[in-house]
């Protein structure tokens, strides 16, 4: 019985150590990545410990994520001491890394830094060992420092982010990289404007720029191979609205998106490749700019008009409706689209007003110069758990179906997508609206139209509250 038990236990004994090999014969590859996802470079390093198989591993890992905050301090040591830990555990693990071994990623957090020759070092090492991706978070850094002569001419890097707080980055000369495919600028003041505009034009191949927590008020982006494009406006330090002129050279940019409290005075040369375009604006809180707000954005969607996936933040909808004479006036320049989706992530936002509604002239503006077929396909998404949305409370798919079946005869068919859980609630004063905002020429040659879709709404209704309830 004895040697029954004893036998059973070296039998599971030696299943862990098998498990255990078999984990560690796995490649380097396999291996660098298990450690990649562990939360700090400290826990990295401990496996050591675990064999003589992983005791180097973490001497080649290719992805360095050095991090302050996620940094495993003891509770009971002050803010000092741990900053003195951090940077001594990171010169270590750079000294004793293995000097061969390139970099893939470097993601460096350097906030609370009062050293600027540490993070020169810990960038002149990134670029030492050819780093492809390179991300740089200098907030809150205690007194500038210089980026190292040989990071100018790294010709390993293809994404670089840089975060730009309080001049805490003295950059003196526009980037210039012939291999950066991909640009994530942040926090870049006014004052840089030409160091974004010449550092975007000083590198050929880039194909993905963003420019995040903006406040530039003039700047032009010239990128012959640029794709994608995201200007994120500051939101939180500009107590005001306030006009931007943006100049756009990029005639393969299939993606463009534009995000913030700002008036965008937009022009181009042209965007024959644009396909998605994202628009989400925020309320103007200066009476000065309120009136041309609107009209910028007329004539900015008026140079994006190749584009056939569109959308479009709630706000920005009221900033359209704001110009009701401008709506009418202008043509629609979206000939080409197919998809319309509304957001209302900003429904809540401070600067956004308490009345919003619904402008369905905006919609009708949106989509009445669409000729790319008879579908249009629309999305809403909705604020979670918040009763005074209006995608959230509006029977939001029969009202724009039906209103731009009555109003334009562009489209036959419409594919609604939506997460809102409530649907056709509020149908009889929808279309009681819709019958008095008509004109007299479009009843006469609706009424019948109208009926049988009055008709298909409520069938619907009556359809979807049956399977909802039983």
């Amino acid at each position: 019985m004895e040697d029954s038990r004893n036998h059973k236990k070296k039998q599971a004994i030696d299943g862990e150590e098998e498990e255990e090999d078999r984990i560690s014969s796995l490649p380097d590859s396999i291996l660098h990545e298990i450690l990649s996802s562990m939360d700090d470079l400290k826990s990295a390093v401990q496996t050591s410990a675990l064999s003589k198989r992983w005791r180097y591993v973490w001497t080649s890992l290719p992805n360095l994520h050095v991090d302050f905050d996620e940094f495993p301090f003891p509770d009971s040591d002050s803010n000092e001491a741990n900053r003195l830990r951090f940077l001594h555990f990171v010169n270590q693990f750079l000294s004793l890394r293995d000097d061969d071994s390139n970099l893939c990623k470097f993601y460096f957090l350097a906030k609370y830094c009062d050293d600027p020759s540490f993070i020169t070092n810990c960038i002149h090492y990134a670029i030492h060992h050819n780093v492809q991706e390179f991300h740089l978070w200098a907030a809150c850094v205690a007194e500038p420092f210089e980026f190292p002569p040989c990071f100018f001419n790294s010709e390993s890097l293809k994404s670089l982010k840089l975060v730009y707080f309080y001049k805490s980055v003295p950059i003196d000369k526009p980037l210039c990289f012939q291999g950066l495919k991909t640009l994530h600028l942040s926090c870049f003041l006014d004052d840089s404007a030409n160091f974004v505009t010449e550092s975007v034009g000083n590198c050929p191949n880039l194909e993905t720029l963003i420019l995040d927590y903006l406040q530039l008020r003039c700047f032009k982006i010239t990128a012959p191979k640029l794709r994608k494009l995201e200007l994120c406006y500051h939101e939180r330090c500009i107590s005001d609205s306030y006009e931007s002129v943006i100049v756009v050279s990029a005639p393969r940019l299939t993606s463009f998106k534009l995000k913030g409290k700002v008036s965008p005075v937009f022009s181009t040369m042209g965007l024959p490749s644009m396909d998605d375009l994202c628009v989400d604006l925020r309320f103007p809180s200066d009476a000065n700019i309120e009136q041309t707000v609107p009209v910028n954005v007329i004539n900015m969607l008026a140079q994006l008009g190749e584009a056939n996936s569109l959308t479009l933040s709630l706000g920005t909808l009221e900033v359209l409706a704001m110009d009701t004479d401008s709506l009418k006036s202008h043509p629609s320049p979206f000939h080409k689209l197919k998809h319309l989706k509304l957001i209302a992530k900003e429904f809540l936002e401070e600067d956004t007003s308490p009345t919003l509604t619904l402008p369905l002239n905006v919609i009708t503006y949106l989509t009445r110069g669409s000729s790319c077929g008879d579908t249009l396909f629309m999305k809403f998404s909705r604020v979670e758990h918040q009763k005074d949305c209006p995608i959230c409370s509006h029977e939001i798919g029969s009202e724009f179906c039906i209103y731009i079946l009555l109003t334009e005869s562009c489209f036959k068919y419409f594919d609604v997508i939506t997460d809102c859980a409530v649907i056709a609630r509020r149908h009889r004063r929808f279309l009681g609206n819709l019958a008095r905002s008509l004109q007299p020429e479009q009843c006469e040659s609706s009424k019948y139209i109208f009926g049988t879709w009055a008709l298909v709404v409520l069938v619907y209704v009556l359809a979807f509250e049956f399977v909802l309830h039983g």
